[in-house]
């Protein structure tokens, strides 16, 4: 039965495929192995013609299709350069590669749910299309799918359904198991990236009347750049902007004539979107003229805020509340973390939903001490196979 809870049989598949997973991490747009990995698992399971969907992605559909009624669900793939200090059984074979933000229990989840949908898939009238994304961490995987047509039917030679919504779920740590969370709106930020170059002119370190200094121009920018969010934008409108990277000077005696400032901003407002790049740019050229030098800004918009659909949100809520495992159903996280999700979820309706993993001295994400509690993975597993039942049962 398509709704019943995984199996212990099944749960034990879930785990083993989830531990498989994590001691062959890849990063971003390089997951070549993985997909190998998941497209002879998904083989071995009956599926058939899973293809390849945005380089290193695949994809495959599902159901009875006598209805144009189409459902996503997509996990993402790639891990994180990070040394693994787990001390696990199963830690990463991958000297600087580490899955620490949970995608191995993603694909794992995914993989349990889509081998329960191939054995009932005449309880679907409509299609379900399985998703497993490259490129989460940086590298726009979602976009590359989008790019080759998983929403619009392309990826099938133009043949196949329309995506109509969309779910997806994330392991999150600081939450304890059984927790789900599934807020409406504005969940995560949209992410910004920025860089600056200061240029002053070099001189002396005894004379600095007769140089014009770049370590102090830069300096100033960053404490001026804090007033984006204490001066410029409405105090009920969460706002981050992160100078992460400060790089200049040669030597303790010479005044740097260059430096270089990496950051990142995030914001959920669309409106407050748009404006950032122009003011981060005034800010910053004002502030180095203040000083006797120049400042090249380079601003890029690099992931959209990820928007939950109300209505979308409520089914998850609805299903997770009666799912085995759950404890509590949280209608509240939200955080200025990015995600990849979000460029499905800004196309079609959806909700994108975490799943506790942590407990009293859970590690943060893409810690390299990150672990999973792995009780959480039937859990997130059951609340997408009911998720799925109850799409096509409205």
């Amino acid at each position: 039965m398509l709704s019943a809870p995984l199996t212990s049989t099944e749960i034990a598949n879930l785990v083993h495929w989830r531990r498989c997973l994590h001691q062959e991490p890849e990063l971003s747009l390089e997951e070549h192995d993985t997909q190998a990995w998941l497209q002879q698992t998904l083989a071995a399971m009956g599926a058939r013609d899973v293809r390849q969907v945005g380089g290193t992605g695949l994809a495959l559909r599902l159901g009875r299709g006598e209805t144009d009624r189409t459902l996503l669900l997509r996990a993402d793939m790639d891990a994180l350069p990070v040394d693994e200090q787990t001390g696990l059984d199963f830690a990463s074979r991958r000297p600087g590669h580490m899955h620490a933000c949970g995608h191995d229990g993603h694909m794992a989840s995914l993989l349990a749910v889509t081998r329960r949908l191939l054995a009932h898939s005449d309880e679907i009238p409509g299609h379900v299309i399985v998703a497993f994304q490259p490129g989460e961490e940086g590298g726009r995987g979602a976009v590359k799918m989008i790019d080759d047509g998983l929403l619009d039917g392309r990826w099938l030679a133009g043949r196949g359904p329309k995506v109509q919504a969309a779910y997806g779920l994330h392991l999150w740590s600081p939450l304890p198991v059984g927790v789900i969370s599934c807020a409406s709106g504005p969940t995560m930020a949209a992410v910004d990236d920025f860089s600056i170059v200061v240029r002053g002119r070099g001189g002396h370190g005894a004379l600095p009347h007769t140089a014009d200094d770049a370590i102090v121009a830069a300096s100033h920018i960053v404490v001026a750049l804090q007033s984006i969010a204490s001066r410029r934008t409405d105090p009920l409108e969460p706002v981050v902007v992160t100078v992460g990277s400060f790089h200049g000077g040669s030597a303790f005696n010479v005044i740097a004539e260059e430096v270089v400032l990496r950051g990142t901003v995030r914001s959920f407002g669309k409106t407050l979107g748009e404006n950032l790049p122009n003011w981060l740019t005034q800010i910053a050229q004002a502030t180095a003229t203040a000083h006797g030098a120049t400042a090249e800004v380079t601003y890029q918009r690099f992931t959209v805020a990820l928007r939950n659909d109300p209505a979308m949100a409520d089914r998850i809520a609805r299903v997770a509340q009666a799912t085995p495992g759950v404890t509590l159903v949280d209608r509240e996280l939200r955080m200025m973390a990015g995600e990849d999700m979000a460029f499905f979820l800004d196309a079609v309706p959806g909700c994108f939903f975490f799943v506790g993993c942590g407990g009293p001295h859970a590690e943060p994400h893409h810690s390299p001490r990150f672990v999973v509690d792995e009780a959480a993975l039937p859990v997130g597993a059951n609340v997408l196979l009911g998720a799925v039942v109850d799409f096509f049962s409205a």
